[in-house]
């Protein structure tokens, strides 16, 4: 009887820790959707108020680690999500390497993950896309953020929002020169911090082929939606914040686009395409004002 109680005492000393640990610092979950096996990181999981976070192409779960680990946020449960291929992800049938494959993908994972509650969806640069494709997908969330956004429309194409002479033909390439790659990272973020290089780099060396080279293909293709009409269409309540430095896409070009914002077109001095990752603190209290906001609206 002895050692019966004892070790339901440790098996339950083992389960609290476990659960303290997964709260506060971010361990790998993983959802599995198609009988593909996709990772995420999780925090407050008992906050009714949930903000999803999906993730840039060629960059993980950990490009949100700022937002995870921030006093502002707290007040939340937050999910960051990896990709297909990326990160902690199962690779998938290079089918699902789209705008629309992805949205599908990823839309199945929020609904397992959202247990029915009302959420915010918050995505940077591909994240951004992505998160306009799932629209088509009957996902009802009750606001956006899109941050270093390049949404698509029928008067916004590739030419017209990106910039010229960048290194961004490596994102949509398999195999790049690490120069290249290099350049590329410095282009997407301002960060002087050495371990946000580091991390940048760990993730563009984990994706797995041939995903890089599948988008592109897909991309030349117009293998997506209209997501800015998606957006519209929807009307939902939108945030749109670009770092007043981007580097990769111009900052100006949703100025004019006429979504449903809940304030004018954000835009952080000292950040370039990954604004979150350069301007994290401005870029969060931004966010908690908004989500503030939206879940007293919607009474959550």
């Amino acid at each position: 009887m002895t050692d019966f109680l004892n070790n339901n005492i440790i098996q339950t000393l083992l389960t609290l820790a476990y659960q303290y640990i997964k709260t506060k610092l971010m361990v790998t979950q993983f959802v599995l959707v198609d009988n593909c096996k996709i990772a995420y990181f999780e925090k407050n999981p008992d906050s009714a108020q949930t903000i999803f976070f999906i993730p840039g192409n060629s960059v993980s779960k950990r490009v949100w680690r700022k937002q995870m680990n921030s006093a502002e946020l707290s007040p939340y449960r937050l999910i960051a999500i990896d990709f297909p291929a990326h990160g902690d992800s199962d690779a998938m049938d290079e089918r699902y390497y789209t705008f629309i494959g992805l949205a599908e993908i990823l839309s199945k994972v929020i609904t397992a993950l959202s247990d029915d509650k009302p959420y915010i969806l918050a995505g940077v640069s591909l994240g951004t896309n992505i998160i306009a494709e799932m629209l088509a997908f009957d996902l009802v969330p009750i606001g956006l953020v899109l941050a270093g956004p390049c949404v698509f429309g029928e008067n916004y194409k590739v030419e017209q929002i990106a910039k010229p002479g960048t290194h961004v033909g490596v994102a949509f390439t398999d195999e790049s020169d690490e120069n290249e790659v290099l350049s590329y990272a410095h282009e997407t973020s301002l960060s002087e911090y050495g371990d946000d290089l580091e991390i940048f780099f760990e993730d563009f060396r984990s994706v797995k082929a041939p995903f890089r080279s599948a988008l592109g293909k897909s991309i030349f293709e117009g293998n997506f939606k209209d997501e800015l009409r998606l957006i519209k269409e929807k009307n939902i309540l939108s945030l749109v914040i670009f770092g007043k430095n981007e580097l990769v896409v111009d900052c100006d070009y949703l100025d004019n686009a006429e979504l449903p914002l809940w304030k004018p077109v954000y835009k952080i001095q000292g950040a370039s395409h990954l604004v979150n990752i350069d301007q994290p603190i401005e870029f969060n209290e931004t966010i908690n004002e908004f989500a503030e906001f939206v879940f007293k609206l919607y009474n959550v």
